[in-house]
C-alpha cells in the first residue's frame, strides 16, 4: 500500500505518509485502519508532500462521504496536512469539502504540522 501508518496509542497520534501514487481504495483502507485501530478520534498528521493522486472529484465527494458516515459514530481528530504548495490542489478541496467538520489545516512541514496539532489539542 503506498500509504504507511504509524498509530500511536498513547501519543493518541496518526501519522500517514504518501509514497508513490495513491488511490481512493487506498485511502478508503487507510480510513478503515484507522478505525479499526480506535485511532478515528485521534490527531493526524497527513504528509503527501511527495505522493500523488489518481483521484478525481467523484471520488473525492465519495471519500468525504466515508469520512462523515465514520464520524457518526466517534468524533474525528484534528488533521494537519503536510503538502507540496505546488501540488496540494486536492487536499485544499476535500478540507473545503469537509471544513467545519474538524479542525484542519495544511502545512509545508511535519514539523510545523505537530506543532500545530499539540498547541490546538485539548488534553
Amino acid at each position: 500500500m503506498p500509504i504507511f501508518l504509524d498509530i500511536s496509542h498513547p501519543d493518541r497520534m496518526v501519522v500517514a505518509v504518501v509514497h508513490g501514487t495513491v488511490t481512493g481504495e487506498d485511502i478508503a483502507d487507510a480510513v478503515g485502519q484507522f478505525v479499526a485501530t480506535g485511532a478515528w478520534q485521534y490527531r493526524k498528521i497527513i504528509d503527501v508532500s511527495i505522493g500523488r493522486s489518481t483521484i478525481d472529484q467523484k471520488a473525492l465527494e465519495a471519500l468525504a462521504a466515508l469520512a462523515r458516515t465514520r464520524s457518526k459514530d466517534a468524533t474525528r481528530g484534528p488533521t494537519a496536512f503536510v503538502i507540496d504548495p505546488a501540488r496540494g490542489e486536492i487536499v485544499d478541496q476535500f478540507i473545503k469539502m469537509t471544513e467545519g467538520e474538524r479542525p484542519v489545516k495544511t502545512f509545508r512541514s511535519i514539523h510545523d504540522a505537530r506543532k500545530w496539532l499539540d498547541d490546538n489539542t485539548q488534553p
